[in-house]
């Protein structure tokens, strides 16, 4: 009986930790915010599998994208 809720309450305790991840930024939140972008990219590009988490994909795909681009004003001709 000891055991099985020793096992038990592992279980559950494991169950929890595996939720506990960072929040997850779209392309579209990287491209808006140059500091985080950056940030996650050096990170990222130092890291064995640069495209190992959907955060770093987002990150790299943003800069590869055009996140640091900014538009020019129209023209009238």
């Amino acid at each position: 009986m000891k055991r099985k809720l020793i096992v038990t309450s592992g279980l559950f305790t494991a169950l929890l930790l595996v939720g506990c991840d960072e929040e997850t930024h779209s392309i579209e939140w990287y491209k808006q915010h140059d500091t985080e972008r950056q940030a996650m990219y050096d990170k990222c590009v130092k890291e064995t599998t640069p495209r190992g988490t959907e955060n770093c994909r987002n990150a790299i795909d943003a800069v590869v994208h055009g996140g640091n681009i900014t538009t020019s004003k129209p023209k009238s001709w």
